[in-house]
């Protein structure tokens, strides 16, 4: 029987011996550079949020390890900051945002807050952001809503990183999708937090820093060539893989991640985003927001009752001989579970990611607190 990947000892291993720090001081650490880069104060301290919950959560792609990628933006002007979120158009039960080129990390909290404000009054709420940046991982605006008692769900299209079906290129980005149900006296929080490519762009440089292979069937390479070498990267196949494997199903979820956060929100599509990137023009990212109250629907004593019953019948389905697990999982579960266990023990950081935040506080004259 495989040892459960939510124990301690599990969930240890990942990280090996990489130093850990106190969530005060990577917030302080990520809080300072954010200032440096032009953000006031309490911006900079909206902007840290995704970024501990990023590596809170076990998601390091998407954590402190982003820190210089913003740091770009902000030097090039392509991120703006303190520039307020606008409203294009609205109804009832929608909202039309633009984000004027700030931060993604704080507008997309602004719109998120505003949809579960709305979904709170009227019962359901959805919006699109254009002009956006990079918002970080998409489960975190979805958590905001299944946090205040609703179903939540956030999309953003990215730059190209995906190959199409039958593609040798990259045309659309790893286009997540998150949704996020609320916890319950007997069921932990529900959330779905994928990209629609095989992989992040994240995991390509977390094998780079590492100079670790990536799984074979992730990518190809630039002459469209399956590889697993993450410095031969050209592009990723989409969620599944490639025809046989059903990669057609990811392919089209990530196509409607697109369609929803660019031509829907009046934003760039994947292929645009990586174009203007190249040509150190605007990124014009989009994003997806909705969120909604269980009550809209039925009772939600009836709906936790019943969810308890799923996930307690998921639970005891038989393990395959070959799981890497002990039990069946429902999503969400590790990586709460890695978050409550670094809460205890600290946050990790990878020591090539503490030598980059080094470099960037010598950079910009930040005192460094990861030492």
């Amino acid at each position: 029987m495989a040892a459960s990947l939510l124990s301690d000892d599990a969930l240890a291993a990942y990280w090996g011996d990489s130093p850990r720090f106190t969530v005060d001081t990577v917030r302080e650490q990520s809080e300072s550079l954010f200032r440096a880069f032009g953000l006031s104060a309490e911006e900079a301290a909206i902007a840290t949020r995704p970024l501990i919950a990023a590596d809170s959560r076990g998601i390091e792609s998407h954590g402190v390890a982003r820190l210089r990628s913003y740091a770009e933006g902000f030097v090039d002007g392509r991120i703006k900051a303190d520039v307020p979120l606008t409203v294009d158009r609205e109804t009832p039960v929608s909202v039309a945002f633009n984000a004027n080129d700030g931060s993604g990390l704080i507008q997309g909290q602004r719109a998120m807050t505003r949809v579960i404000e709305k979904a709170q009054e009227i019962g359901l709420c959805m919006a699109t952001v254009r002009e956006s940046t990079h918002f970080g991982i998409a489960g975190y605006y979805a958590m905001m809503a299944s946090q205040a008692g609703l179903v939540g769900v956030s999309m953003t299209n990215t730059g190209a990183l995906a190959a199409p079906t039958f593609g040798a290129k990259a045309m659309l980005g790893s286009n997540p999708i998150a949704i996020s149900l609320p916890a319950t006296d007997n069921t932990p929080e529900f959330v779905l937090d994928m990209s629609t490519s095989t992989a992040a762009y994240g995991k390509i440089e977390v094998a780079q820093r590492a100079k670790k292979s990536i799984p074979q069937g992730w990518a190809i390479d630039k002459e469209g060539v399956p590889t697993t070498d993450p410095f031969a990267f050209g592009a990723f196949l989409p969620l599944g893989g490639d025809r046989e494997t059903s990669g057609h199903k990811g392919y089209g979820l990530g196509l409607l991640v697109d369609l929803l956060c660019g031509p829907l929100a009046g934003a760039s599509a994947s292929h645009q985003i990586s174009a203007a990137y190249y040509a150190g023009e605007r990124f014009r990212i989009g994003h997806y927001f909705a969120a909604w109250r269980i009550d809209a629907f039925r009772d939600p004593a009836d709906f936790a009752a019943d969810v308890a019953s799923l996930f307690e019948t998921l639970r005891a389905t038989p393990v395959s001989p070959t799981a890497q697990s002990d039990r069946v999982l429902i999503p969400g579960e590790p990586e709460s579970a890695q978050e409550a266990y670094n809460a205890r023990h600290g946050l990790p950081v990878r020591p090539a990611v503490i030598n980059d935040v080094r470099a960037l506080c010598e950079e910009w004259k930040v005192p460094f607190l990861l030492g």
